[in-house]
């Protein structure tokens, strides 16, 4: 998954293709927002299938955020229900979503996620999103 830069990407909310995490270890979706000053609530949304007929939030999720003053990156939070985060309306900055596949389920046998970003303040900006993951191979 990863999307080129896109102009006002929150503008009528936003979801993400749906992701399979059923072999994957680990998922950290990077929001690269460089400009604009649009702001939306991300969170990590976890699904019953590829086309989701039943979602909810994540059960338990983390995330951090960088500056445009470098590779400086503040802890991770982490999110122990289905809320988000808001992202703030100053451009430049970096976001990192972390779910660990164990994370997923929960209480339901949830396989699937998605990254959802809900528009809070209706204004341009570009935002770039990428998917990285994680496999151990068994021993």
């Amino acid at each position: 998954l990863s999307t080129k830069a896109m102009r006002d990407l929150y503008q009528g909310n936003y979801a993400s293709d749906v992701i399979n995490m059923q072999d994957w270890q680990d998922c950290v979706f990077v929001v690269n927002q460089t400009s604009g000053v649009g702001q939306a609530e991300l969170s990590i949304k976890r699904a019953d299938n590829v086309t989701p007929v039943t979602t909810a939030g994540a059960p338990t999720w983390r995330w951090r955020k960088s500056t445009a003053s470098g590779d400086v990156w503040n802890a991770w939070t982490t999110v122990a229900s289905s809320s988000g985060f808001l992202t703030g309306i100053t451009p430049d900055k970096v976001f990192e979503l972390h779910i660990r596949g164990d994370e997923v389920g929960g209480s339901s046998d949830f396989k699937f996620i998605f990254l959802n970003a809900d528009q809070v303040t209706d204004s341009e900006c570009d935002i770039d999103i990428i998917a990285i993951f994680q496999w151990t191979v068994p021993k």
